[in-house]
């Protein structure tokens, strides 16, 4: 089994947003919409990962019509002022999978963490493969509201009939629910509420060494371990629960934890050995 990390573009966002310094959720966006520092540039990582039962994708990044005239909602103060986007045509998911050698269209499963844009860009390049995602998550990202929670569910297409999972049973380690994804029982789906109310993150036993595909659960490992909340995050105590776990099971099987955002994971997912 390999796991291959692939960056579609980079994305900027206010400190504020990286690291909140209020509980509240309203407080927070407030403070992200006033704050006027920017952070350093962060990759958009998604995942391909190559497993005897099939070619399994985990997120798939952003469009690279993302910063096209009209793609974000011109009534959303937040996407016209507090987030920045870099993705060329070049760097979507399928045109970096077919530079890996692999085939869109091989793709087995789709495993969303979560339906924001910078994770669900490239879902209209599966259109043969399953799209998984949790079924609190989907009821989000359909609902009329959605827009208003920085779910784009305008640009999701029109044949995407996810595959809902409850992710409510099967407590295994840390956790207590998941959803074994192959029957090996190697790749393992597991919720991560907080930043998303249905966000989940995807446990890979590559052999020696067990990796935590984190989505946006945190941010960063550094944030993972300072405890840090995003300033965007659906509910605080839910996000540091999730992260608790996170970082239980990382003492716990000295596990290989990849966020999303992290500057640092492709270097970390080098060290990891099969």
């Amino acid at each position: 089994m390999r796991i291959h990390a692939i960056q579609t573009g980079d994305v900027q966002i206010k400190r504020r947003h990286l690291q909140a310094r209020r509980t509240s959720r309203g407080s927070r966006v407030l403070d992200v919409l006033a704050d006027r520092t920017w952070a350093p540039r962060l990759p958009i990582l998604c995942w391909a990962i190559e497993h005897p039962e099939g070619l399994l994708m985990v997120d798939t990044g952003e469009s690279a019509h993302a910063n096209d005239p009209g793609y974000q909602p011109r009534w959303s103060p937040f996407a016209r002022t507090c987030e920045r986007r870099w993705v060329g045509p070049e760097q979507e998911v399928a045109a970096r999978l077919r530079s890996l050698g692999l085939d869109p269209r091989d793709v087995r499963w789709v495993v969303m963490t979560h339906m924001h844009g910078d994770h669900a860009g490239g879902v209209g390049h599966f259109a043969d493969s399953e799209i998984l995602m949790s079924a609190v998550e989907a009821k989000l990202a359909f609902a009329r509201t959605a827009p208003l929670n920085g779910y784009l569910k305008q640009h999701y297409p029109a044949w995407l009939r996810p595959r809902l999972l409850p992710l409510d049973t099967d407590p295994w380690e840390s956790f207590a629910a998941s959803h074994a994804l192959t029957v090996d029982g190697a790749i393992r789906l597991v919720p991560t509420p907080g930043h998303t109310l249905g966000h989940l993150s995807v446990a890979v036993e590559t052999g020696r060494t067990l990796v935590l595909l984190t989505g946006d659960a945190t941010y960063s490992e550094a944030a993972l371990l300072r405890g840090d909340v995003d300033g965007v995050a659906h509910n605080t105590r839910a996000h540091r629960d999730s992260c608790e776990r996170i970082r239980e099971l990382r003492r716990r099987r000295s596990a290989v934890v990849l966020p999303s955002h992290d500057p640092e994971s492709v270097r970390r997912l080098a060290t990891v050995r099969d």
